[in-house]
């Protein structure tokens, strides 16, 4: 029997067709799971917006995409919650950005000491995809993908004894430090900088290991700890946010059409969530302030003495991360 040759090519191209469309549609139909371990209550703002990524997923994808939520450090915490995302026995993880100086030094200089005085200075870095894919890079070599840039809101100090308004009050201060940088400028405070996790942080405290902390104001309030900080102020040195992140063979494992959706979502979950984590900042001051904690809002004058004090801290960043990325995020604040 003859065979027509264009006919039988036409209709292996069109068995072949109907192979990768039954392919990409069984992938799309595949139950997922997605296993997101944070090292921080549910109840601060960070975990509010994790929780809302879940439930806007699993109702986007009437429940075939599950969101498996581990907080408070019950899976992982710190640098080991960072390297079970590299290796993948972690899918996803909202972990601040200190922490990821272990496998991209650069990212330490979003750090910097009032690199952001201004929340929309931040916003305008977090809205910036040439700074994404500069300050990412490593991460993402690494494999890890960075989906998205989650904003807290400002690390602020608050002390057991002193009320960290002048320098000379941050004499004697043990205070607890995220990262190479935050420690840095705590040391040109003053302080003793302590690297203590934030699971660890009470009773640290209690035990005498510190007697400050530099934190999120919200984080005063969802760990209780009015009862034994005396004093916070409000200074807008460090602006926390966290690198949303998945593994890389977990992303490449999508589908198309999930990780457009995964990535769409994170996007808008942490957008949506600016508002949010400002408004939290505000109630927790106030909540404060009504626990008899004394809260100062730093002044002008006062955030240029602290500045000042800060100089050499921006130089060594400029010599090791370079000029060009030092300069662009002081543009931001211009």
């Amino acid at each position: 029997m003859k065979i027509d040759r264009r006919t039988f090519s036409l209709g292996l191209g069109a068995a072949a067709l109907g192979a990768a469309s039954s392919s990409t549609a069984h992938a799309e139909d595949k139950p997922v799971t997605i296993r997101f371990p944070v090292e921080y209550s549910l109840d601060v703002t960070p975990g509010i917006a994790n929780t809302e990524f879940k439930k806007a997923i699993e109702a986007k994808s009437k429940g075939r995409i599950k969101v498996e939520l581990f907080p408070d450090g019950s899976l992982y915490k710190g640098i080991d919650l960072l390297q079970a995302v590299v290796r993948g026995d972690a899918d996803m993880t909202t972990l601040v950005s200190a922490y990821w100086a272990a496998v991209s030094p650069k990212i330490s200089a979003f750090d910097l000491p009032y690199a952001f005085p201004s929340h929309e200075a931040f916003y305008k870095a977090a809205d910036d995809a040439g700074l994404a894919k500069a300050a990412f890079d490593e991460i993402e070599s690494k494999g890890v993908k960075v989906l998205a840039m989650l904003p807290y809101d400002y690390v602020v100090p608050g002390s057991r004894d002193s009320k960290l308004i002048k320098l000379a009050d941050f004499s004697g201060q043990k205070m607890r430090a995220i990262g190479k940088v935050n420690s840095a400028t705590l040391q040109a405070f003053g302080a003793t900088p302590v690297p203590v996790n934030i699971t660890e942080v009470l009773t640290s405290i209690q035990q005498g290991v510190i007697n400050g902390l530099n934190t999120p104001i919200d984080v005063y309030v969802a760990y209780k700890l009015a009862g034994i900080i005396k004093y916070v102020n409000y200074a807008k040195y460090y602006f926390a946010f966290y690198p949303w992140s998945i593994n890389k063979k977990k992303w490449d494992s999508l589908s198309p059409a999930d990780q457009q959706l995964i990535e769409s979502t994170a996007q808008d979950v942490a957008k949506t969530h600016r508002a949010r984590a400002r408004k939290a900042a505000e109630d927790s001051a106030a909540a404060l302030r009504k626990a008899g904690v004394e809260v100062h809002d730093q002044t002008d004058e006062e955030r240029k003495v602290w500045e000042a004090a800060v100089t050499k801290v921006w130089s060594d960043a400029e010599a090791q991360y370079g000029k060009p990325l030092i300069s662009r995020l002081r543009s931001y604040s211009a």
